[in-house]
């Protein structure tokens, strides 16, 4: 019998059978990797795990011993503690006061003692060698990598046997990333049992011990690492062979300039940007993370401040709020589909026209016969897998939630995509899907800006990459210099090498 088991799990929702008779084992110092395209029932295992669902059928044992799991506080007590790929943090306390949300010390004097909190974060920070973040902020005004940070001390905070890290990567730099998995290694060595759900497969090769593969709610396999390669690893997860994973990369740039950036600079993250986008390009941003590109998408949205000039196919434009540069053409997919990307408490229908009014609308009507075709446009070109469109997006998987932000955005009919880190998340079929639906939109006329922070991306995708650094642009890479190691190069100020023709350093 193994330290942990979990036996004969199932669980149902209206119209879905999320989980059937699945199985899950693992030993103390084990990393375990938890493998599945989205919807395959990862996630319901974990949240049946942690106390947020119910199982139908099944028990859950450790070191031999019942478990009884009777809500999230229950598992935790338990030793149960998970990083959720959606975060769950509170945007208007501090962080002190997230870290700890729950679980303040009020023994004493009834009261929360922000002397003792200030101290214990202050604890944290120093074991796991975290900097950078303020504990007095409030947690709102981090960026989003710094929000998952919190989302992993707050679990480490529990001090847990059993850990569970969920796409906890997939937001964070590779520098983070690393911070994280030497945590990992660390936890392992500890005696911790550690069950790690990344759709990136070089982090689970690098990391895992063993990998449990799920498939249409149940396990497919149970297999040590050294037995697994990305390619098994794939047809086990879709049940099927998959084809080149990245489309074949084509040119479709045309002389039609689409946007043109001259002097942009906001705040103190973005300084005399000077950039165009043409029609049919893949234009990337390469560089190393927080270095103003997401200043840089939020500007051209009309999310922040700018000077300089911009220009929408050659016309001068002030693109001082989203409303202007939906207006003008342009749409933005965010990297966080939970907070800015989606609506979760609304149906899919009403998210995919929330931004698409003018074309469903006459006056003060709505007429139901072009909502319907929008809605039935887009749930059918992104593959949208839910029972109807009445079905509410919180309750979809990971990757079905991006394909609706995908498809709300695209309603829109824009000219210019903004398109800031879309897989984030996501399992490889659908990633698959948002490639070619990438190149589709480039073969048809649109200009696409295009940021990832999985640099393979940036190089499989992409036509022409602008490389950012500390705000400036420090280079440009053309198609015969695009790789990996140029970017970086040319992130830390080097010249590039591989004698593509055009490519530039400043």
């Amino acid at each position: 019998m193994a330290d942990f088991e979990m036996k004969n799990i199932s669980k149902s929702f209206p119209g879905v059978k999320a989980l059937d008779h699945a199985d899950f084992q693992a030993n103390k110092g084990e990393i375990v990797a938890l493998l599945g395209e989205n919807g395959a029932g990862k996630s319901t295992l974990i949240k049946v795990l942690c106390g947020e669902h119910k199982p139908d059928t099944g028990e859950i044992f450790f070191e031999g011993k019942k478990l009884n799991i009777h809500g999230t506080r229950s598992a935790i007590i338990q030793g149960i503690t998970a990083v959720y790929q959606e975060l769950s943090l509170v945007a208007d306390l501090t962080v002190e006061e997230n870290l700890f949300l729950g679980f303040y010390d009020t023994k004493k004097t009834g009261v929360v003692s922000y002397e003792e909190l200030t101290k214990k974060v202050q604890e944290l920070f120093n074991r796991y060698h975290v900097t950078g973040i303020n504990p007095k902020a409030k947690v709102g005004t981090l960026t989003l990598p710094q929000r998952q940070m919190l989302e992993i001390l707050k679990a480490l905070s529990k001090n847990g046997e059993i850990f569970i890290f969920d796409e906890a990567t997939s937001a964070l730099s590779d520098r983070q990333a690393n911070w994280l998995l030497n945590i990992i290694r660390q936890l392992s060595k500890e005696g911790k049992i550690i069950i790690f759900i990344s759709h990136r497969l070089d982090e689970i090769k690098k990391i895992c011990s063993k990998v449990i593969v799920y498939r249409a709610g149940k396990d497919v396999a149970d297999l040590p690492m050294e037995e697994a390669d990305s390619d098994q690893l794939v047809k086990l997860m879709l049940g099927r062979e998959i084809g080149g994973y990245y489309p074949e990369k084509e040119t479709f740039t045309k002389d039609e300039i689409l946007v043109s950036m001259k002097n942009v600079s906001s705040s103190h993250k973005l300084k005399e940007i000077d950039m165009e986008i043409r029609a049919g390009e893949i234009l990337g941003i390469g560089g190393l993370a927080g270095q103003g590109q997401n200043e840089l998408f939020s500007v051209l949205f009309g999310l922040r401040p700018y000077k300089g000039e911009i220009k929408i196919k050659g016309k001068p434009v002030n693109l001082k709020n989203p409303r202007r540069s939906i207006r003008e053409g342009i749409t933005l997919i965010p990297e966080d589909r939970g907070l800015q990307g989606a609506s979760l408490n609304q149906s899919i229908r009403e998210n995919i026209v929330m931004a698409a009014l003018n074309r469903i609308t006459k006056g003060l009507f709505i007429s139901d016969k072009k909502e319907k075709d929008i809605v039935d446009e887009m749930v059918h070109a992104f593959s949208i897998k839910a029972e109807s469109p009445e079905t509410l997006v919180g309750t979809l998987s990971g990757g079905n939630q991006q394909k609706v932000v995908l498809g709300k955005q695209l309603a829109t009919n824009p000219d210019i995509l903004l398109m800031f880190d879309i897989t984030r998340g996501v399992d490889v079929g659908t990633k698959k899907d948002m490639f070619e639906t990438v190149k589709k939109y480039a073969k048809e006329g649109k200009g696409i800006l295009f940021y990832s922070t999985d640099m393979e991306e940036l190089v499989n995708v992409c036509n022409r990459i602008i490389v950012v650094n500390e705000g400036r642009i420090a280079g440009i890479l053309y198609e015969n210099d695009i790789s990996r190691a140029n970017i970086l190069r040319v992130s830390v100020g080097e010249s590039v090498t591989g004698g593509g023709a055009g490519s530039e350093t400043r």
